[in-house]
């Protein structure tokens, strides 16, 4: 059995066939069946449903035909539904559909079938699909949890966006004219430049709206890097997205290299299931310098992608062979981390948001008394 550092450059002979069917997954395109049926590809969610399926029943200890004949008899008129009767038919006609690509016609994503194979030839297939589905459980929990500490602040800030754009575009106009129309029929001297006023009023709501569609679009002509250092230099979320990035990372890593699978081969597995396209990248860049000898640790202390303070542990998990461990460490220290991270904005953001509430007001009472100042002086002139 190959230790966890083995790297991909031993020969095929050498390989267990569990291996064998990992790097056939990792390395080959979905065939075209022989009788010309149509494969049944599945997204990303899609799949995870069908784990999540296969991991029930593995744990129950029943027939996975009979099992998923009848999860599907539960779904109607979906791909999933197509998929698992496909999947129980061909379990009945021999071979093992799940961990052959070449005898199935559904199609998972390459992250998953791997995941699957290991699952199948440690014995542990359950928990192994399970132990990825709460990963993706928990990421969607984190994200929804950072929205809801948001959506307090930013519908205070639309808000008070509307309301200041209310009286910059429809109300102030209005009593400026008036106002101004007065002052020239009575021949009040003003104490300020009455064209000011007579500016054409701008629209905050637009202005951020207009700054929020560029940063949707300016990604778009960026590099991967540079479209990385971008997100990573927001004020507050940067750090979020920097960390939340190596965390998928690092978890898609754990759960394949605890399979043991030597890690450039998992590097390579995990490039088409990284949610982020920097990291997806680099990641068969950094499998083929480790299967010129380096090891993982010394690829990415000389990576900028990859935060120093979570090297010592990568470090130690090489050295003493438990690098799972070391990642089950560093995916701690990131979520800790992460929720930190979360706390801080939902403790700050609404004090913020609302000291830039009463700016804005502020500002608008400091326009309307200006306004008014003469008019008050008229008032105390016929007193």
């Amino acid at each position: 059995m190959p230790t966890l550092d083995d790297s991909n450059h031993d020969s095929d002979q050498e390989r267990t066939p569990y291996e064998r069917s990992v790097a056939t997954v990792a390395s080959s395109k979905p065939s075209v069946p022989k009788d010309n049926a149509q494969p049944i590809v599945l997204s990303h969610e899609e799949s995870a449903q069908l784990l999540r399926s296969i991991g029930e029943l593995a744990n129950a200890g029943l027939p996975l035909d009979a099992g998923l004949e009848a999860l599907a008899e539960e779904i109607s008129g979906s791909k999933l539904q197509r998929a698992l009767r496909q999947i129980a038919v061909e379990l009945r006609a021999g071979g093992n559909p799940l961990s052959e690509n070449d005898l199935s016609l559904v199609r998972l994503p390459k992250y998953h079938r791997c995941i699957l194979i290991a699952g199948i030839q440690s014995q542990r297939l359950g928990d192994a699909l399970f132990e990825l589905l709460d990963e993706d459980a928990w990421r969607r929990d984190y994200w929804r949890d950072l929205w809801a500490a948001l959506s307090y602040p930013l519908l205070l800030a639309l808000v008070t966006l509307l309301v200041v754009d209310l009286l910059n575009v429809v109300v102030m106009p209005i009593v400026q004219a008036s106002f101004l129309q007065i002052y020239e029929d009575f021949q009040i001297s003003t104490p300020f430049d009455v064209t000011i006023f007579q500016a054409p009023p701008v629209s905050w709501t637009a202005f951020f709206l207009l700054a929020a569609m560029a940063m949707l679009l300016v990604p778009m002509f960026l590099s991967a890097a540079q479209t990385a250092m971008l997100r990573r230099s927001v004020p507050l979320l940067g750090k979020i997205f920097w960390w939340y990035e190596v965390l998928d990372l690092i978890i898609k890593l754990r759960l394949l290299v605890a399979q043991r699978i030597p890690t450039p081969m998992a590097l390579r597995v995990v490039g088409d299931a990284l949610s982020s396209r920097r990291m997806a990248q680099l990641v068969p860049v950094w499998a083929d310098e480790m299967d010129q000898g380096r090891t993982l640790g010394d690829v990415w202390v000389e990576s900028m992608d990859i935060p120093s303070s979570i090297l010592p542990l990568v470090r130690w998990g090489e050295t003493t062979g438990n690098l799972p461990e070391a990642f089950q460490s560093v995916e701690a220290l990131l979520k800790d981390r992460l929720a930190l991270r979360r706390e801080l904005i939902r403790k700050i953001g609404p004090p913020v948001i609302t000291a830039v509430v009463l700016a804005a007001l502020f500002w608008a009472a400091i326009r309307m008394i200006v306004l008014f100042l003469p008019l008050f002086d008229l008032i105390q002139n016929f007193m």
